[in-house]
């Protein structure tokens, strides 16, 4: 499942810049996966999306790979979201 769903061309950090707000729960990096790309993609989200490891914030992959109106966009859909503003 992991490998069809996740765009392993893109880094973990972009791919964290462009979608980590449509995330509202992740378990993929419980696992350990057979293929070493896939599974350090996965582990490298994880850590992306529960601040573990010194990774990087979702504020600061998003300065570094998006522009100021996908960065409005993505804060538009938050707002929005019956999830509230979590991330």
């Amino acid at each position: 499942d992991a490998r069809e769903l996740f765009p392993i061309a893109m880094s973990p950090d972009e791919y964290a810049a462009r979608h980590a707000h449509q995330w509202y729960c992740f378990s993929f990096d419980d696992y350990r996966y057979s293929d070493p790309g896939l599974d350090r993609w996965v582990q490298r989200l994880g850590d992306i999306l529960f601040e573990r490891d010194g990774a990087p914030s979702i504020d600061e992959l998003r300065a570094r790979y998006l522009s100021e109106d996908e960065r409005r966009q993505i804060a538009d859909e938050r707002a929005h979201s019956p999830f509230g503003d979590e991330e």
